[in-house]
């Protein structure tokens, strides 16, 4: 049996599709307020008041008309009923897909608003006499249905439908002609559709008609677009804005004084940064949160949202937040630079010429959050944090103070429930004044009283007019606390109680309901919605992926914690193990676009069976976005796995993760997760797991520069290997000690290439085979045993593309085949391979690759006697890899510079580049580029 219910248009009840008969009058009124409240508490004066539009008859004759309202109502429904009694009133109690007004909003919520638009059927309510429906509720949906229209209409601009939706806007502005949002949409798909003049017309008639009604000009935001239109910026679609801000504050009560205030401070000129700080529980974040919101339409490209954990002890490192806001402004992976300078630069550069609002919620101190403001006018910040952050060039600080008395009640009354607080008006202004103002104290005090129906509201203010127990009473710092949670969450289902329980062992941290699933061995989506709906667990919007994020309150976190220590370790180590199993499993499939080139081949897993395959699959669909919305809980799971002694987990999950992540931690975490691991393994006599582990941390501090206690770390790995006959990382460690050799002493290697093919064939593994067979290649060309050399990195070439190798592996084969056909002088060959070799990187848009491919290339340029080309190759190269921190990169673009502008006769600025290079660079281990450098410095000295 399926029953459906309706009030986005005339009111209807469906029963199997099929119409129910709603009595007419009280019975439509009735029906239709339970309705606009689903699932929540009316009381009967409210109910009341609406049946009679206005003063009714005596409270017994109303009473009882009421009643016999909702019975025949109940009896015209039949099975479809779903109006329930409750002490003092009624609820109409729906599942979301029952009612229309539930679908819309989440339709909305989802950001798919074609959807939400099409569930309206008419005006709300259009069969339902009620001047107080009509009056006050119909005119808050009807504003959600405009405000949904206008996103969808925004959608199909976005999508290039400009002319298919001319004659609706025209219609639109006829049916709301003082809502500007709809002009300017008309205006520009006007002008997109290639008619100008009725653009330009339109903005003359708005002009006109908000005069003539309201005496005003166009908003700043319509004759901005006007302006625009004028001066042809208005094109084909237009960058998509983006709101990263959680819902907003529900039951947020005064503060309007403040409210305008912020929004005061915010419209200043430059880049105005607004600072709220306060004391603990006075609601900082909520009043962020809503402020933000309130000033959406200031910033039309977007608002960005962090949250920095500055009061949890642990605050986040402002690394990770760029990396984490520039993949929220759609910058590729392999473009996210290295290194906090460098990132905060990127982050800047992508604000410039946008209008967008920064909110970092809860940040700890100023050095977090300089790296995180914007460079350009037209941006703004807001932060919310327990301190004042004087420190901050340029910030405004606007203290919120504690709640007045009157707003503190309504404030509890809307917890409460307006009918109870009703009851002892006295005690609830007791409890507000014992609470002393504090948004989270009134709303512990609300919540205890809410979970406890029959408990006296006096009774509570009793308690809190005893200032010897009062912080007893209302902390929220230690086990105390549980007598504020345990009647909400001795309420749960058992099942929605072992969820609660064991987000305890994840902390306050952003999660997927598939993690809360996977954790309570149950239904993932619906105990997200028993704890949300049981107030437990918090909504936090979306991630980058679109997948909805949820989150333990930090007291909250700390209780749960508490309850899961309680319960069996070995049942619990199964939960942690099964999530751990579940997060490698959506890691590896998320980060299979990174596999190939020189990695060591995975230790192969069992999938998780703890979901299908299919979703599975669906969450990793976005892979960067999947492990950037997870890297917090994926380093937690590692840190787990290492206090628990589960090394192998720690590696498996390390070494997938890190084929993609390593770029969005800083270089120190990621080397201290590397020496975590490793310590962990030879702890455990998992010695392959932590010689590998070292080859990977010595690979990472090789990026910074090749030192002589470099090579003598991958030496000691290339030992631990062969001593146990592990082939493969031997290969591995080998060929990295063959090239690095050669790059820090210029002298080829030629005898340890050769017992790196000989590991590589005898792994089995075919990457390392060809990774290296190249390695020996080169060190072949190296000697200018040419013949010998193009024989050996031929066959690697052939064997990649006949086993259709990743794109990586084979523009990295073409590198090494352009630098020897250079070397040889047999320039056909070095510009085809170097050409292809920079096609590839470029289809990959791997940033770090283009920069060295298009160095060689600059190099075969120069070669081939085009110096200019050359030159403007290699300082595109070197901007990119000073913009990724990557010095042994930066230090062979410049040494192309340095040779083409020696090629064009520029004697003098040869010498500043190169001299400047020499010292800047001297770290880097580069012995090759170095002496180039020297002789293009020689070379112009004497020149000059």
């Amino acid at each position: 049996m399926s029953v459906e219910f309706r009030v986005l248009g005339p009111l209807e009840v469906l029963l199997d599709s099929e119409p129910v008969s709603v009595p007419a009058g009280r019975g439509r009124v009735l029906l239709a307020t339970l309705l606009l409240r689903p699932n929540q508490f009316v009381s009967v004066d409210e109910l009341v008041e609406r049946l009679w539009d206005g003063e009714p008859p005596t409270v017994d004759r109303a009473h009882k008309t009421l009643q016999t309202t909702v019975l025949r109502l109940r009896q015209a429904l039949g099975a479809a009923n779903r109006v329930r009694t409750t002490p003092g009133g009624y609820l109409c109690e729906v599942r979301p897909d029952e009612l229309d007004l539930l679908r819309f909003r989440a339709l909305v919520k989802a950001g798919d608003f074609a959807s939400a638009a099409e569930l309206w059927r008419g005006p709300a309510l259009a069969n339902v006499v009620s001047d107080a429906l009509h009056r006050d509720d119909v005119p808050r949906l009807e504003a959600e249905r405009l405000d949904a229209l206008e996103r969808r209409i925004d959608a199909d601009l976005e999508r290039g439908g400009a002319s298919d939706i001319v004659a609706e806007l025209i219609e639109l502005t006829r049916e709301h002609p003082l809502r500007e949002r709809f002009w300017a949409q008309r205006m520009t798909a006007l002008y997109r559709s290639g008619r100008q003049a009725e653009a330009f017309e339109s903005y003359r008639e708005i002009t006109t008609l908000l005069a003539d009604e309201l005496g005003v000009d166009p908003s700043p935001e319509l004759r901005e677009l006007h302006l625009a239109l004028l001066n042809g910026e208005v094109g084909g679609s237009q960058r998509k804005a983006l709101c990263q801000l959680p819902p907003d504050t529900a039951g947020f009560v005064g503060r309007a004084e403040l409210l305008c205030k912020v929004e005061e401070k915010l419209a200043a000129p430059g880049v105005p940064v607004v600072v709220l700080s306060g004391a603990p529980g006075v609601g900082k974040s909520a009043f962020t949160i809503k402020a933000a919101h309130r000033l959406r339409d200031r910033f039309p490209d977007g608002q960005l949202f962090a949250r920095l954990n500055g009061a949890s002890g642990d605050p986040r490192d402002p690394v990770e937040v760029l990396a984490e806001l520039l993949v929220a402004l759609d910058v590729h992976a392999s473009a996210v630079p290295d290194g906090l300078e460098a990132r905060s630069a990127a982050f800047r550069a992508q604000l410039a010429d946008r209008r967008m609002l920064v909110v970092l919620d809860d940040a700890a101190g100023s050095d977090q959050v300089r790296p995180l403001l914007p460079g350009t006018e037209g941006c703004a910040v807001l932060i919310s944090s327990r301190q004042q952050l004087v420190q901050v060039d340029g910030a405004q600080s606007l203290r919120v103070p504690p709640l007045g008395e009157d707003d503190g009640i309504a404030l509890l009354s809307s917890v409460l429930g307006a009918e109870r607080a009703g009851t002892d008006k006295a005690a609830v202004a007791a409890i507000v004044r014992a609470c002393g103002g504090l948004p989270l104290a009134l709303r512990v005090a609300g919540a205890r009283l809410a979970a406890r129906e029959s408990l006296p509201l006096s009774s509570l203010a009793r308690r809190l007019s005893d200032e010897r127990h009062r912080l007893d009473e209302l902390t929220m710092g230690d086990l105390e606390i549980r007598a504020t949670f345990g009647p909400s969450y001795e309420a749960l289902p058992a099942d929605a109680a072992t969820a609660f329980r064991r987000l305890g062992l994840l902390g306050a941290t952003d999660v997927a309901s598939w993690t809360v699933g996977v954790l309570a061995g149950g239904d993932g989506e619906r105990l997200v919605e028993r704890l949300v709906e049981a107030n437990l667990l918090d909504e936090v919007g979306l991630d980058v992926t679109g997948e909805p994020r949820y989150r333990l309150h930090d007291l909250l976190a700390v209780y749960a914690a508490e309850l899961v220590r309680a319960e069996d370790e070995q049942v619990v180590a199964e939960a942690m193990r099964a999530y751990v199993h579940l997060l490698l499993t959506v890691v590896e499939v998320a980060a299979e676009a990174w596999t190939g080139g020189d990695e060591l081949p995975l230790v192969p897993i069992a999938p998780s069976t703890a979901l299908d395959r299919a979703e599975i699959e669906r969450l990793a669909d976005n892979g960067e976005g999947l492990l950037v919305s997870e890297m917090v809980n994926i380093e937690r799971a590692i840190m787990y796995c290492l206090r628990k002694n589960w090394v192998s987990d720690a590696a498996n999950l390390v070494d997938r993760a890190f084929l993609f992540l390593d770029v969005y931690y800083s270089h120190d975490r990621v080397l201290q997760l590397r020496e975590l691991l490793r310590e962990a393994a030879f702890a455990d006599g998992k010695d392959l797991i932590a010689w590998r582990s070292h080859l990977d941390h010595v690979a990472q501090r090789i990026t910074r520069g090749v030192t002589e206690e470099l090579l003598a770390e991958l030496a000691r790995c290339a030992e631990a290997f062969e001593a146990m006959d592990a082939q493969a990382e031997l290969a591995a460690a080998l060929g990295s000690l063959t090239y690095y050799t050669m790059v820090l002493t210029g002298q080829p290697q030629v005898a340890l290439a050769e017992r790196a093919v000989v590991a590589g064939r005898a792994s089995g593994v075919r990457n390392l085979r060809t990774s290296t067979l190249r390695e020996l290649g080169t060190m072949l060309a190296t000697e200018k045993r040419y013949a010998e050399a193009t024989r050996v990195l031929d066959e690697a070439l052939a064997i990649s593309r006949e086993a259709n190798a990743p794109w990586n592996e084979i523009a990295l084969l073409l590198s090494r085949i352009a630098s020897s056909a250079l070397a040889q002088g047999d320039l056909d060959r070095a510009r085809s391979a170097s050409r292809e070799a920079l096609d590839l990187t470029t289809k990959l848009d791997d940033t770090r690759g283009i920069a060295y491919c298009t160095t060689q290339a600059a190099q075969v340029d120069l070669a081939l006697g085009d110096p200019g080309h050359a030159l403007t190759g290699a300082e595109k190269a070197l901007s990119a890899f000073e913009g990724l921190g990557e010095r042994r990169g930066a230090v062979r673009a410049v040494a192309v510079v340095a040779e083409a502008t020696l090629a064009l006769g520029l004697y003098g600025k040869v010498i500043d580049v190169a001299t400047a290079a020499l010292e800047n660079y001297a770290d880097t281990g580069d012995a090759d580029a170095e002496e180039r450098l020297r002789v293009a410095l020689a070379e112009a000295r004497r020149r000059a």
